[in-house]
């Protein structure tokens, strides 16, 4: 018995183009979910450049000056400056450390051009999912015209 036999061509192009649709729909979820994680590195970049600006304006501040305290992104209460020559950097996780105004811009300084660096290899990895993703269009795209003509050759 012929293998045509076992298994139609009708069956054997559902199959396979059930499984390009869903490697293209894998590959387009994955560019969905990678750009979006650039996106929030992008923020991560911008918040630190706000920061290192903060940082260096506080080198100018004198110690007891009125200011505003931000509690949430809409909610401050006044207070004072304390001691304009120690901060605290939130390196993450919950740990804090105490650092020199200039130390502190020194560090938001490194932390843009490593989360930069991360963007570069982060964009590097789109670029090539959004080409396997071109790619697999193209060859279902291929298969199925083969198959149409094929179709249509046996048809005639």
């Amino acid at each position: 018995m012929s293998d045509a036999s076992v298994c139609p061509r009708p069956l054997v192009s559902r199959v396979a183009s059930s499984i390009a649709q869903g490697l293209s729909e894998q590959l387009e979820s994955d560019v969905n979910q990678l750009t979006e994680s650039l996106a929030n590195l992008q923020k991560a970049v911008a918040r630190y450049h706000t920061s290192g600006r903060a940082l260096e304006a506080m080198e100018e501040e004198t110690e007891g000056k009125d200011m505003l305290v931000p509690l949430t992104s809409s909610l401050y209460v006044p207070g004072k400056l304390g001691s304009v020559d120690k901060v605290l950097l939130d390196v993450g996780t919950g740990y804090f450390v105490e650092k020199s105004p200039a130390d502190g811009v020194d560090y938001c300084k490194r932390k843009v051009g490593l989360v930069r660096d991360n963007m570069e290899k982060l964009i590097e990895v789109i670029s090539t999912k959004r080409k396997q993703a071109t790619q697999v269009q193209q060859v279902f795209a291929m298969k199925m015209q083969a198959m149409e003509a094929a179709q249509a050759k046996q048809n005639s």
